[in-house]
């Protein structure tokens, strides 16, 4: 089971993968209450093990790198999509894939609300 805290870094990665301000509300919109409750419930133990992984490494790696040296809550905005850019674009294949896992969860959080998914048939 992620904690609390967890949650709250692993919200503010999915609002640097899918911000608002585009033609769909951001996931920051949208209570991912039940997802996280599914999630808990349904998902695989590795996979719940390589979110909560992903969290904490994509959450702590700005604060060991000299350009940010902060935590990735702490960024404003654009240094987390700099961030994001210049990890998914590694030439370390973990570190791109934990960006790529994080995309996929909040894609399925996001489409697992029902207002998304009006939105979108």
């Amino acid at each position: 089971m992620m904690f609390v805290f967890e949650k709250k870094w692993c919200l503010k990665l999915f609002d640097a993968i899918m911000p608002s301000g585009s033609s769909m509300p951001g996931i920051s919109t949208i209570s991912l209450d039940k997802f996280w409750k599914e999630f808990e419930q349904n998902a695989p133990p590795l996979m719940k093990l390589g979110v909560r992984f992903a969290v904490f490494y994509l959450t702590l790696r700005p604060f060991f790198s000299p350009r940010y040296l902060k935590l990735f809550p702490q960024l404003s905005t654009s240094a987390q999509d700099l961030f994001l850019t210049e990890v998914n674009e590694s030439r370390f294949y973990l570190e791109r894939q934990l960006v790529t896992t994080l995309k996929a969860v909040a894609c399925m959080a996001y489409f697992d609300h029902p207002k998304m998914r009006l939105m979108v048939e």
